[in-house]
């Protein structure tokens, strides 16, 4: 009776799946150990991890069979790293603030290749960079989101030495002033440049025509408006 539970219960349903349940378990609590960790912490843990598993196979691999000394130095490589990466996740070694966290860390911002762009380099009028590095000065900016990103986005870029600029966008009222505020980029001094992303609005969202200009030397300023791409 327990030979023929053992070959048709145990072995090819029991066991299967206790393998497979230890091992969701082993995978989850190592997701849950860098998650929880920094950036760097986890980058230590997956180093030291990896050169445990080496060392494993290499002494694995040039004995026949492993005396308790072995084995005990391939246990220690292979649950120190996470055991320590767990109690540093816990803050039993040390304390890590959440927005540290890899958990907590916000997805890199995709900028494509067609992303809005618009730039200063005097203070007089906005420009648009171009091929070679010239800026061609613009008073109608004219944007065709990139379809990679969802979100209102646009990279700013300030081209004028130890000068401060930003860009606001407004309702367009008459034919050239600014209403009612929509946006305001922070103020960068340059040369320096910035990536604009609203991920609470998107470009649809905007007026068929909008006002843009800088806060701190109004006189750069323009109509703008989205286009379709083509």
């Amino acid at each position: 009776m327990k030979t023929e539970f053992r070959n048709r219960v145990f072995l090819p349903i029991v066991l299967p799946i206790a393998v497979l349940s230890t091992m969701a378990l082993f995978i989850g609590a190592v997701a849950a150990i860098l998650l929880w960790n920094t950036h760097q912490g986890a980058l230590a843990i997956a180093v030291v991890a990896a050169a445990g598993i080496l060392l494993t196979v290499s002494l694995a691999a040039s004995q026949d069979r492993l005396d308790g000394s072995r084995k005990a130095v391939i246990a220690f490589a292979a649950v120190v790293p996470f055991a320590l990466g767990g109690a540093y996740a816990a803050g039993l070694l040390g304390n890590i603030a959440d927005e540290d966290r890899n958990i907590n860390a916000e997805p890199l911002l995709v900028i494509g290749e067609n992303t809005p762009l618009i730039a200063a380099e005097n203070s007089v009028e906005f420009c648009l960079p171009g091929d070679g590095g010239a800026c061609e000065p613009i008073e109608t900016w004219e944007v065709t989101p990139d379809t990679e990103v969802e979100t209102l986005l646009f990279v700013f870029e300030n081209r004028e030495a130890g000068v401060p600029h930003n860009v606001q966008i407004a309702e367009l009222e008459g034919e050239s002033e600014a209403g009612a505020e929509i946006l305001t980029t922070e103020t960068i001094t340059g040369v320096a440049e910035t990536v604009y992303n609203d991920d609470a609005s998107s470009w649809d969202e905007l007026p068929e025509q909008w006002y843009f200009f800088c806060t701190i030397h109004p006189q750069m300023s323009g109509v703008g408006q989205v286009v379709a791409e083509g």
